[in-house]
Order: structure tokens, then sequence, then C-alpha cells
């Protein structure tokens, strides 16, 4: 049972008390004036906070866990090394809040305001955060394996070394952001924006005409591992980073680049665009390679892969001083004579 009640509790905070370490699990508070309120390492576990305004508000290591928090204002609250496990916190206002080493585990943050905000280190393991907006949030080496991020906005943030395994970030806005070091194995990607590739990479380098806008460039000295990338038609797309394990579907007409640096190592490439390899790629398992349009290795680069063709046929091109160990066989389509 609570402390305090309701009315204890917003006397208090009106008189410029203290509220810390109190009892207030389960307690009503819903909507109530609780601005720059002390109520550090206090228990609210279950507690009804819906609306409640709290900017400001002290709230370290305090216990929110169950906690109902729709709608609630927390701008500018420090809820470092706060208990926010399974709380619900859809539509609520976090901007510029404190959130470093919290723990939102299974937390609810769908369509949250985390403008700016500090979460680095933080436990985000399963939280929902579809449509949040994240932009220039801080979350170095945060824990965020398992989390849905559909359609949030992740523009600018900083995610240098976070845990993003096996997140869906479907449709999510990556553009500017910083994923050095970012563990994204698993990780669904499908629809992305991005400006600068993954993770860490340079800008996209400009094309000519209108596939200019669909360029996308992943840089040197970056990992990507076990992601599914789903490139949209007419792209054109240009690796120098090290891809273990991943997939990559390609839309019609999309051109897929391994540039020298690049290495697609245990990949598989599928879809009826171009490919051209003046880098590495391996196969994960056979085939490796489905239904591309044209297949061309450079001078240098090396392919050891069985190559499925598409239905009409792949136009091969093997280079002088390519490095080979290629099997090709026709589509299972036309083995099957042209039927699906």
């Amino acid at each position: 049972m609570a402390e305090f009640k309701r009315d204890d509790v917003l006397r208090k905070v009106q008189r410029g008390e203290s509220v810390a370490r109190a009892d207030l699990r389960e307690l009503d508070l819903s909507h109530a004036n609780l601005e720059r309120a002390d109520l550090r390492r206090s228990d609210l576990e279950g507690a009804n906070l819906e609306g409640v305004h709290l900017a400001g508000a002290q709230l370290r290591n305090a216990s929110l866990r169950e906690a109902y928090m729709v709608a609630a204002d927390l701008r500018e609250a420090n809820l470092e090394n706060a208990d926010l496990e399974g709380a619900r916190l859809e539509g609520a206002d976090l901007r510029g809040a404190n959130l470093s080493r919290a723990s939102l585990e299974g937390a609810n943050l769908t369509g949250a305001r985390l403008n700016g905000a500090e979460l680095s280190y933080a436990q985000l393991e399963s939280a929902v955060l579809g449509g949040a907006d994240l932009s220039n949030a801080v979350m170095v080496h945060a824990e965020l394996s398992h989390a849905y991020l559909g359609g949030a906005k992740l523009n600018g943030a900083k995610l240098t070394n976070a845990d993003l395994s096996k997140a869906n970030l479907e449709e999510a806005d990556l553009r500017q952001a910083e994923l050095t070091g970012a563990d994204l194995k698993g990780a669904n990607l499908n629809g992305a924006k991005t400006s600068n590739g993954l993770p860490g990479a340079a800008a996209a380098r400009p094309t000519n005409g209108s596939a200019a806008a669909n360029a996308r460039y992943f840089g040197r000295g970056d990992v990507l591992k076990g992601a599914t990338l789903r490139l949209e038609a007419g792209a054109r797309v240009e690796v120098e980073s090290l891809f273990e394990q991943c997939t990559i579907e390609l839309g019609e007409g999309t051109e897929l680049v391994v540039g020298s640096g690049g290495i697609l190592s245990d990949c598989t490439v599928v879809g009826h665009g171009s490919i051209q390899i003046a880098g590495k790629f391996y196969e994960r398992k056979s085939p490796g390679i489905v239904g591309p349009t044209q297949l061309v290795v450079s001078a240098g680069g090396c392919l050891v892969a069985e190559v499925e063709q598409a239905v009409e046929a792949t136009r091969f091109a093997f280079e002088p001083g390519s490095n080979l160990r290629v099997k090709i066989r026709n589509s299972r389509s036309k083995d099957k004579g042209g039927k699906s």
C-alpha cells in the first residue's frame, strides 16, 4: 500500500519538499503537476501517471516498473538508472531527458518524443519504439536487441557500439546517424532511409540522372553482419565494406557494385538486378547468386559461388585477371519448362 495519498504528494511538491524514497506503488497521480519534483529512489511501480507533468523532475534510481505513463510530460527529467521495465510510455514527451543506464526492457514507447535524449548504456531489449522520434538522441552502447523501431526517426542519433541485433528498423530514418561499431546482426533494415550507409559509412556518391536519389555507399572499414537488405528498384549500391552472412535482395534494375575493397563473405544475393564484382564474393550456401540480369567480375575481382541464371538467361562478363570458382546453372523455372 502506498505510503502517501495523492493529495499528500501534491502538497509536498507544491511546498518544494522532497518525496524521495517514498512508497508510491500503484498510486493514481494521473494528470498531476509534479514538475521538478524530487522523486529520487521512490517506488512508483504500477502507478497511474497518465498525462502527469514531470518536466525537470528528479527520478534517478526510481522504480517505475509497469507504470502507466501514456502522454506523460518528462521533458528534461533525470531518469538515470531508473527502472522502467514494462512501462507504458506511448506518446510520452521525453525530449532532453536523461535515461542513461535506465532499464526500459519491454517498455512501450510507441510515438514517444525522445529528441536529444540521453540513452547511453540504456537497456531497451524488446522495447517497442515504433514511430518514436529519437532524432539526435545519444544511444552509445545502448542495448536494443529485438527492439521494434519501425518507422522511428533516428536521424542524427549517436548509436556508436549500440546492440541492434535482430532489431526491426523497417522504414526507420537513419540519415546522418552514427553507427560505427553498432551490431546489426540479423536486423531488419527493409526500407530504412540512410544517407551515410551502414554503419558509419561515407555519404552516398553522386551518380548521373534520377539514380542519384537512390544511390547508397557502404564505406571502407565498416562491418555489417547477418542483415537482410532489400534494395529499391533502380537503385545503385556500392559496397567497399565487409558484409558477413547477409542477404541482399535486388529490386528490378538495381545495380550492385562490390568495389575493390568490398568483401561479401558467406552472403546471398537474390533478384533481377546487375552485379559487378571488383572485390570479393563468397557464398554461404549454393546458389549464392540467384536471378541476376548481368554479372561482371572485373580484373582482380574474386567470385566463389554457384550462380542460378535469370529465366531469360544472365549476361556474364569475366575480365582477364579475375579469380573465379563458379558453377552456372539454368533457372529452376527454366529447368521445369518455364513453370514456377
